[in-house]
């Protein structure tokens, strides 16, 4: 199973690096396309809360106090609080700063 998982990561690469689109972009955005495409992420679902805790590795009170700060591409008028997924990673990419 891991073979078939290496050749589809393998062809997803060698088609992205033909489009010429792609190559034109600069390496964050190429290293956030190929990882979308490894894990299969659907860049324009949303993430909640409790998503982001899971990823970063912190509790929810942490988590939603993130959600709350003016750096975060957060989208709080909704109930739960969400992120785009898209934003989320782009953000995490820069460096989002966790200490505020």
């Amino acid at each position: 199973m891991e073979d078939n998982f290496e050749i589809k990561n393998q062809i997803i690469a060698n088609n992205l690096e033909k489009n010429e689109d792609f190559k034109s972009l600069d390496i964050d955005n190429k290293l956030i396309i190929l990882l979308l495409e490894k894990y299969n992420i659907d860049p324009f679902s949303n993430m909640t809360v409790k998503d982001v805790a899971k990823d970063l590795g912190m509790n929810q009170n942490s988590a939603n106090e993130l959600f709350r700060r003016k750096d975060f591409p957060s989208i709080n008028f909704t109930k739960p609080k969400q992120v785009c997924t898209l934003s989320y990673y782009l953000w995490k990419m820069k460096g989002g700063n966790l200490n505020g």
